[in-house]
């Protein structure tokens, strides 16, 4: 018994929280969705109010019939009283009319008795005289006797009437008194019934106006009910709308997230190209700088993650930027390899790897050669470009020009300072465009190709230098033929 008790309570509960279970209504007004959440308490409440509400309605409702019941009871009461009031009354006229009556017979009774005393008073004083006439003259005593007995006798008839008409008047009286008190008695209690009556009237009054209040409430109720199951309802379709877009949306994430897959594959793809390329590039600019004779490790120095390859062609070989199998790429690779890129690039783009004349060809190569002059074996340092006189000479590379003048036997020279320890020199030239402090870039004219100094025609002798020491021009100048 005891478990089935706990069952049933433990199922009531489950119910109840079933009922009163957290729900969310959702709203939407201009385009907006608003969600309002409704705790099981509050759901408690609203029917708690509700229930009460309608308790207090249905208690006022049958308190008011109550009590027009009793008001109707109480006018019963106070019409069957106003009846027996007016039948009062119309007997108290019945009694006075009756009175009138009764005072107009004793007046005339009265009247009576005061002509038959009168007529007795004469008829005495005859008799007294024809009593002392008699005395006199000799009158019969036996008739003297038959007069008074006949007036005894109406004097006795006379006393009788008036104790009669006495006690009638009596009785007349106490019953007048009677109907005083009841018509007293009858209008107090018209007083207190007309006062119940006002009473009732304001209580009736007063439970009207709450009866009114509650069934104005109850509207209400019954509107923001009516409003809440149409908002209830506009919320359910929209809910299933909402709920078909989200169907479709997850069907949209998951096409995304396949066409993100692929795209994300695509990527890797693009890093792992764009990679490859960046990688040959680097290559292509450590072979070039290579072939400058620089030493790659000053102008160009490696991270110290990265190791220099020994033996064979030199191709650098940089553990952190090989290439990843699988997904293993990472952009921080791509990275490194771009920094290492543009890092090239930009020693790249300073270095002197352009002819310093636009249109012309090599006379004469950097190394031994036999002088011109004298034909004896002797070294050349730089290469010679012949070309039309006064020809633009254009530098060869960004930089400051550090000198502009006559140098000895190269004539007309200017001298430009690069980065990373470089000087070019421009030798037998006819006339300056630059003057010393200017920087130049790479392509503009510096002067016109002459035929000063120790020449013997036209031409431009060109040299580098890397931190004071000759080097050959020709290999900068083969290096540009894998630049793109």
């Amino acid at each position: 018994m005891v478990e089935l008790g706990n069952l049933k309570r433990t199922k009531i509960t489950e119910i109840l929280k079933h009922v009163f279970r957290d729900r969310e209504v959702i709203v939407r007004s201009a385009g907006k969705i608003t969600y309002f959440s409704l705790k099981s308490w509050v759901l408690i409440v609203l029917l708690s109010t509700g229930v009460a509400t309608t308790g207090w309605v249905t208690y006022s409702s049958i308190d008011y019939l109550r009590l027009v019941s009793q008001i109707s009871d109480k006018n019963e009461a106070i019409w069957s009283a106003q009846n027996s009031y007016s039948q009062l009354l119309d007997q108290v006229s019945e009694y006075r009319q009756s009175i009138v009556g009764i005072t107009k017979d004793l007046k005339a009774t009265q009247s009576t008795l005061l002509s038959h005393f009168k007529k007795e008073e004469i008829g005495i004083t005859s008799i007294s005289e024809g009593i002392k006439k008699s005395a006199n003259g000799g009158l019969l005593p036996s008739e003297e006797n038959k007069k008074r007995e006949v007036l005894g006798q109406q004097f006795a008839l006379i006393g009788q009437e008036l104790r009669r008409m006495t006690g009638k008047n009596n009785a007349l009286e106490s019953h007048i008194g009677n109907l005083r008190g009841n018509l007293e008695t009858v209008e107090a209690e018209k007083a207190e019934m007309v006062a119940e009556r006002e009473a009732m009237g304001d209580q009736l009054w007063s439970l009207n106006n709450n009866l009114e209040n509650s069934h104005i409430k109850t509207e209400q109720l019954n509107k923001k009910v009516k409003a809440l199951s149409a908002s209830l309802r506009a919320v359910m379709v929209e809910k299933d709308q909402i709920k078909n877009k989200n169907e479709a949306l997850r069907a949209e994430v998951v096409k995304l997230e396949s066409t993100k897959e692929e795209q994300s594959l695509q990527h890797e793809a693009k890093l792992r190209d764009i990679s490859s390329r960046a990688l040959k590039n680097i290559h292509r600019l450590e072979a070039v700088l290579n072939r400058t004779g620089l030493n790659l490790k000053d102008i160009a120095p490696l991270p110290k993650s990265m190791i220099m390859g020994m033996g064979g062609p030199f191709i650098p070989y940089h553990p952190d930027m090989k290439h990843s199998d699988g997904n293993v790429l990472l952009e921080s690779e791509l990275e490194l390899r771009l920094n290492r890129f543009e890092k090239l690039r930009d020693t790249v783009s300073v270095l002197p790897l352009v002819a310093p004349v636009r249109r012309g060809y090599v006379s004469s190569h950097y190394g031994r050669r036999k002088d011109p002059f004298n034909g004896r074996w002797a070294m050349h340092r730089g290469i010679d470009f012949v070309a039309p006189y006064k020809s633009k000479v254009v530098a060869t590379a960004p930089g400051i020009v550090s000198y502009v003048g006559r140098r000895g036997r190269y004539g007309r020279t200017v001298d430009i300072l690069h980065q990373h320890g470089l000087m070019t020199r421009f030798a037998h030239l006819y006339r300056y465009r630059v003057k010393v402090g200017q920087k130049v870039k790479m392509g503009d004219t510096i002067a016109l190709l002459g035929n000063s100094g120790r020449s013997t025609g036209p031409h431009v002798h060109y040299e580098i230098r890397h931190n004071g020491k000759f080097m050959n021009p020709r290999r900068f100048l083969r290096a540009t033929r894998n630049v793109q």
